[in-house]
């Protein structure tokens, strides 16, 4: 079975997947759809925290993250830039979130399309693993909503930046390390929504190709693993 069209697939995506990439497989313009409504839901999800968030615990909080090992001379730098930049963090932030889900669909879908070759009768087009990389990203719609339901319940506004935007880390959720810490920012990257992201990668390469299920899930996790791996062995030095 397969969608009928992209809205169903914009649906299909979460409970049943397979339906969404048998449909997206052959379609032409489906995940523009699906480009724009990531987009969209990330773009308000920033647009909602900073229009509520009182700005000097939002500067503090930066601050914080990022003169943790700084001299003093470097702090009173890393603050002046912060607050010079305070205003217009929203947009660049907003500009920041579409161009980075474009450029990392871009070279994941390298990786697709690379991977593919293994099953010699797979033959899409670099624009369909581009397409593919984009419906392996949904999980993020979820994150966003998630996100903006946090800062619009919250009783205040002084509202921490990584506890709405992370809340789904396998920091915040399980360990509880403290910024500072040298696996801090990994366990912060990694997410529930990411590895929601490698459990769609394995089902669309099982539909788009010949792989098993466990060739399909390593594929689909083996970039995160290289990644995360690489960043674990540096920060345990």
């Amino acid at each position: 079975m397969k969608s009928p069209n992209a809205f169903s697939a914009l649906l299909d995506i979460y409970i049943s997947p397979s339906k969404a990439f048998n449909g997206v497989e052959h379609a032409k313009g489906w995940s523009w759809l699906a480009f724009i409504a990531i987009s969209l839901v990330s773009m308000a999800s920033i647009y909602i925290f900073y229009s509520t968030v009182d700005m000097q615990f939002l500067i503090n909080e930066q601050f914080a993250a990022a003169s943790v090992d700084a001299t003093i001379g470097e702090q009173k730098m890393i603050r002046q830039s912060i607050e010079q930049n305070a205003e217009i963090q929203v947009w660049i932030s907003m500009i920041s979130i579409v161009l980075g889900t474009a450029i990392i669909a871009a070279i994941m879908a390298v990786y697709y399309m690379l991977i593919a070759k293994l099953d010699p009768e797979s033959e899409h087009s670099y624009g369909a693993w581009y397409g593919f990389t984009i419906w392996t990203i949904m999980p993020n719609i979820v994150l966003n909503l998630g996100t903006i339901a946090l800062v619009l319940s919250a009783s205040t506004d002084q509202i921490s930046q990584t506890a709405v935007f992370n809340f789904d880390s396998i920091n915040q959720l399980v360990v509880g390390l403290e910024p500072g810490s040298a696996f801090y920012t990994l366990l912060e990257s990694l997410k529930l929504s990411s590895l929601w992201g490698i459990g769609l990668g394995m089902v669309g390469l099982k539909c788009w190709t010949n792989f098993s299920t466990n060739k399909a899930l390593l594929f689909s996790a083996l970039p995160t693993l290289v990644i995360f791996g690489i960043w674990a062995i540096i920060a345990a030095m």
